[in-house]
């Protein structure tokens, strides 16, 4: 990734993310670069632990970059939500991809995201919800 697009992505998460804001690592077939990475995260990582972690989401980027077993495309994300984390796995190709990483409290906004756009879908578009659950109404 060069440098003034990494940098340009470090700036829009501080920026959004604020002090939730844990790290962010692109990795390639062969390589990977820690775009950032908090001081009190990056203690919890050795050298070897992050190259463990790296492979992993190398070989999960091999598994996600397929269209199978749906036909909706290319995954460009997967979320995953943690004790300690939330983390999000952008997959750019079979071979590229960016691991970002909130702590907890920031889904506070991802939820109510989630759900304000299914309160629009149910009450005000044609689409609706079947057997909408209860906190939905609230």
């Amino acid at each position: 990734m060069p440098k003034e697009s990494a940098n340009r992505l470090v700036n829009y998460l501080e920026k959004q993310a604020g002090p939730y804001f844990r790290g962010a690592i692109h990795y390639s077939e062969d390589e990977y670069y820690i775009l950032y990475l908090r001081d009190d995260v990056d203690s919890l990582y050795s050298n070897e632990k992050m190259e463990e972690l790296v492979q992993y989401y190398r070989e999960e980027n091999q598994y996600h970059s397929s269209e199978e077993p749906f036909e909706l495309g290319n995954n460009h994300c997967t979320v995953n939500f943690y004790d300690g984390a939330i983390l999000f796995h952008f997959t750019q190709g079979d071979r590229l991809g960016t691991v970002i990483t909130l702590e907890p409290e920031a889904g506070r906004d991802i939820v109510g995201f989630i759900t304000e756009c299914l309160k629009q879908l149910h009450y005000n578009s044609p689409q609706e919800i079947p057997e909408a659950p209860t906190w939905l109404s609230e």
